[in-house]
């Protein structure tokens, strides 16, 4: 529409105007499909010039660095990458898992906050699209091997000093009571002769298949004797142990210190990796200290001999690090059979019974401890699927890494600081639980909590994933309990934290 103050064009002047304004319209029309083509015939032409990915130069490394650590033989993958007849035969599915990325896994959801190493455990833009081309230019290999991944342990540093720990000799797992599990105790030392600060710990598993968990416990000086008896007094190598250590806690410190102050130096599950503490941070042990390394054997993959052992990087005491200690939020888990199950271990007081028969009478006392511990009624407990307890901080508490734990049946578990509040704060998330890939994830940002603030872990559980698992012996229907063993529960937030 022409403004009533703008003046009129001569007609000659407009009719030219719009027959030229309709010939550029056609030309445009013409050449738009002409020059598409241009370009896409160029674009073809460039991507047959781009050489496809080598597989010794290109490939290789990406699998070793971020696939072999778990397929490998007796690792947690279904299958090893040792050669590369392995990965190329195993192209579809390395294909439809990085297209999805699904592999490698990353479990923590869009909620988490930003997490240290997501980096080192995914793959990039560039190394997806090298194993795309890689496979759609017909997988072709020109090298015999994978390689093997770089040493996992803890590289020192200027000061450090390594120190592994190992049993002195191997141990056959063995079953009591009909238990699917072994859970077993080894005294180790780390020949103290000073105070020091662990600024890195790695659990190395010996047979991989067999090791449930690993968590390595300090033994400070004055519960050394107390330890050694339990070694000395149990038949063959170490002793047996469920949940803790067995050694009795030091005088005055509680059930809520032992939560608060768990005297963990590190823990290891499938998929969890080394473990390097914060800048500034440590464990600390005292002169004279010992370490007693709890392994969790899961019997239904068989019995055979292991050696398990870790690896430990400190400095003296004199670096005046802060102190890391580990903050343990349980929660009950009250979880009955699913609508379709049906069996004798379906009631939970018969459930509670096999608890202490396979485990003794600690196992079931836990559960009623953890109702209490939660505010919930031990006499009428609360079941279902989902489950939660907090927990108030007392002092203030830097929190610098997460983790979570649950066993078959878990379906996705959160812990999170102040929820419900204007102050809300997600410290991990993990929406799609997998027991066979666990973790301790380091806080991009340390997170600062105050003295009554509250730390909420919240697990969910389904009953129904009990089919799934093998073998038949684990699908056994009961009423689900908090236990330590394969075919029980657990709901556990784990927190790294430092006081002033």
């Amino acid at each position: 529409m022409r403004r009533r103050d703008e003046p009129t064009p001569p007609a000659g002047l407009t009719r030219r105007r719009r027959r030229g304004l309709v010939v550029l319209g056609v030309a445009g029309a013409l050449m738009l499909p002409l020059l598409g083509a241009l370009l896409l015939r160029g674009g073809a032409a460039e991507a047959r010039t781009q050489p496809s990915p080598s597989f010794a130069r290109d490939v290789a490394p990406i699998i070793r660095e971020k696939c072999a650590g778990c397929h490998r033989i007796g690792g947690i993958a279904p299958f090893p990458f040792r050669t590369a007849k392995d990965v190329a035969s195993r192209a579809p599915l390395i294909e439809s898992a990085v297209r999805d990325r699904r592999m490698p896994p990353w479990p923590p959801g869009p909620r988490s906050p930003s997490l240290v190493g997501q980096e080192r455990r995914t793959l990039s833009a560039r190394e997806r699209n090298t194993l795309l081309r890689w496979i759609a230019a017909g997988a072709r290999v020109d090298a015999r091997s994978v390689g093997r991944p770089a040493p996992t342990s803890p590289k020192p540093r200027p000061g450090e000093r390594v120190r592994r720990l190992t049993p002195p000799a191997a141990y056959v797992p063995r079953s009591v009571g009909g238990a699917t599990d072994d859970y077993r105790c080894f005294l180790v030392d780390p020949k103290l002769a000073e105070d020091v600060f662990v600024t890195a710990a790695r659990i190395e598993p010996g047979q991989t298949s067999l090791v449930h968990h690993v968590i390595l416990f300090t033994v400070p000086p004055e519960s050394v004797a107390d330890a050694t008896r339990l070694d000395a007094q149990a038949p063959g190598l170490g002793w047996g142990c469920f949940g803790g250590t067995g050694i009795p806690a030091p005088a005055g410190s509680g059930i809520g210190g032992s939560l608060d102050d768990a005297p963990w130096i590190t823990a290891w599950a499938p998929g969890w990796g080394s473990d390097r503490f914060r800048d500034g941070t440590g464990i600390r042990l005292a002169a004279g200290s010992k370490v007693v390394m709890q392994v969790h054997y899961n019997l239904l993959n068989g019995r055979k001999p292991d050696r398990s052992s870790a690896v430990l990087t400190t400095v003296p005491a004199s670096a005046g690090l802060d102190p890391i200690r580990t903050m343990l939020l349980p929660g009950p888990v009250e979880l009955p059979c699913a609508k379709n199950e049906s069996g004798p271990l379906c009631n939970r007081t018969a459930a509670l019974f096999d608890l202490v028969r396979k485990y003794g009478q600690a196992a079931g006392i836990v559960p009623a401890g953890l109702l209490l511990l939660c505010g919930k009624d031990a006499a009428s407990p609360p079941s279902g699927p989902v489950s939660f307890c907090d927990r108030r901080v007392s002092t203030p508490t830097t929190v610098h890494a997460v983790a979570g734990h649950m066993h078959l049946l878990g379906r996705s578990i959160r812990i999170e600081l102040n929820p419900g509040t204007p102050r809300a704060k997600v410290l991990l998330d993990i929406p799609a639980w997998d027991f066979h890939w666990q973790a301790v994830y380091q806080l991009a940002r340390p997170v600062t909590a105050r003295p009554g603030d509250v730390v909420r872990v919240t697990c969910r559980h389904d009953a129904t994933r009990r089919r799934l698992a093998e073998p038949a012996a684990a699908r056994t229907p009961r009423y689900t309990l908090w236990g330590e063993g394969t075919t029980d529960e657990m709901c556990l937030g784990v927190l790294q934290v430092t006081r002033p």
